[in-house]
């Protein structure tokens, strides 16, 4: 049977690695985004005795000249241009409420 000290130690150690490499891989920002595909729905058409809604500009889908972007081609100034994580665009565009 196992040692109950060893044990500790070869999960110890395990959760330590895990941390490590997960740490060190590349930053979600810079791998394909699922929102890159996103596409336009059509317009609504109500049934027979409905109306459709008011549809809201602000929820259209941008055209974007180089395409969606997740990330800075360079760090930008006053970021640690060395680490991967300073690419990524971490704030969303702010909404217009009326």
């Amino acid at each position: 049977m196992i040692d109950m000290y060893k044990l500790k130690g070869i999960l110890g150690l395990s959760l330590v690695g895990l941390t490590v490499t997960a740490c060190s891989s590349t930053p979600n920002c810079l791998e394909r985004q699922a929102y890159t595909d996103a596409v336009a729905f059509p317009k609504l058409q109500a049934p027979a005795g409905l109306e459709v809604p008011a549809s809201d500009d602000q929820m259209t889908i941008p055209e974007v000249r180089n395409g969606p972007v997740a990330a800075f081609n360079e760090a930008p100034a006053g970021t640690e241009p060395d680490n991967d994580q300073s690419r990524c665009l971490t704030t969303p565009p702010v909404l217009q409420t009326s």
